[in-house]
């Protein structure tokens, strides 16, 4: 192994103990500054609860706090991290001329006294409601950043982005917390989380794609709400329920009087040929309490998307029960809704083989009917959802 891949392979090491550790970041950043070739090296990451810096421990943050403070609630700040790629890294100079840069009052005021000007910037992911950016910073007077410094940049986004989103989730909840948070996102169904005034506090990657696609819900830091008002009136009616639920025993009586039967799951259409979403709103002061907000209110809003399939874990059904792999193969196309004919069109056999092996299913699993077999299999062999696991 040559000395940049080992140099690349320790820094991607740290990033990821950065994560878990968070007063590790200002060695990550050491790191990161050293191998791409930089004076310093800042992460930042923007959420609709504020912005969050980290630096290499060579930029004294408390010598400079006001100014960046200032830094990272500028417009133009604000403006020049929405014109980079996500996932790509560029120069500044090639987003805006050195000499204009120089002109302006944001470098003159700000960046100039705490040694900046050049910088390769990345922008390891940017959603709807938050981002992050990675700056190797160089005064104005060096040379600015070349190629092969980009790429050795490009190398680490990847990483920097799994690493950020690690720390920002358990930032936002306690290990307790983080339990069930990872259930959910394995399941692949959508947390929202609400402060008192109905505002996001926290949303989960499934979420994150559900409000992305614009179809039937909508989110931003303000609230949430659906594209039919009628919806989003009952929505926003189970929300204050359910914070009144959260607040106690008095506070859950008033509650249930004002609320009747309203009920907690709420349909929300979306465009044809796509089914409605649901949505279910319950009181979670557990995790409600465990966020980094003293107007948390614990309100969790759950997103079950009935269009998207669920992969069931034949494997399992396979040890649990002694299937063969075909017949755990026909027993996970009748619980997706495949009625024996087609699934022997799929795994292309007669469909008296089929039901002589849904026959067998039945006997193994000491279940009936396929009613019965559908709801074992959802109830206990649901696979989990890699994408949410792995972060990819």
């Amino acid at each position: 192994m040559t000395a940049g891949a080992q140099a690349i392979l320790q820094t991607v090491q740290r990033i990821y103990d950065a994560a878990l550790e968070p007063d590790g970041w200002p060695q990550c950043l050491d790191a990161v500054r050293d191998i791409v070739g930089g004076s310093h090296a800042i992460f930042s990451t923007s959420t609709p609860l504020g912005v969050d810096l980290s630096t290499c421990s060579r930029m004294d943050v408390q010598l400079h706090s006001s100014r960046c403070d200032r830094i990272l609630h500028s417009d133009f700040w604000a403006e020049q991290m929405r014109r980079f790629p996500a996932g790509v890294a560029r120069t500044q100079s090639s987003m805006l001329p050195v000499r204009d840069y120089e002109r302006t009052d944001f470098y003159q005021e700000l960046i100039r006294p705490i040694g900046g000007g050049l910088a390769a910037v990345a922008v390891p992911w940017r959603q709807s409601s938050d981002w992050s950016a990675v700056r190797v910073c160089r005064p104005l007077h060096d040379r600015d950043f070349g190629e092969a410094e980009l790429t050795t940049l490009q190398t680490l986004v990847p990483h920097l982005a799994k690493a950020g989103r690690l720390s920002r989730r358990l930032a936002t909840t306690d290990p307790r917390a983080a339990g069930a948070l990872a259930a959910i996102d394995a399941l692949g169904i959508g947390l929202i989380l609400l402060d008192r005034q109905g505002r996001p506090t926290y949303r989960n990657e499934r979420a994150e794609a559900i409000i992305a696609a614009r179809d039937g819900l909508l989110a931003d830091s303000y609230g949430i709400a659906t594209a039919l008002p009628a919806q989003t009136r009952v929505l926003h009616q189970a929300i204050a329920a359910a914070m009144l639920m959260g607040g106690g025993p008095d506070d859950m009586d008033a509650a249930l009087s004002s609320s009747g039967d309203m009920a907690r799951r709420i349909p929300v259409s979306r465009r044809p040929p796509n089914g409605p979403l649901v949505l279910t709103v319950v009181p979670a002061p557990t995790i409600g309490r465990r966020i980094d907000r003293e107007d948390a209110g614990g309100v969790a809003v759950l997103v079950s998307d009935p269009d998207r399939r669920l992969r069931i874990d034949t494997g399992g059904l396979v040890t649990t029960y002694g299937l063969t792999r075909r017949e755990a193969d026909l027993a996970a196309l009748i619980a997706d809704g495949s009625g024996p004919a087609e699934a022997a069109a799929t795994l292309g056999i007669s469909i008296g083989t089929a039901r002589h092996y849904l026959k067998q299913v039945f006997e193994k699993t000491e279940t009936h009917r396929q009613a019965d077999l559908v709801r074992l299999l959802l109830h206990s062999f649901v696979a989990a959802d890699i994408d949410a696991v792995t972060g990819r």
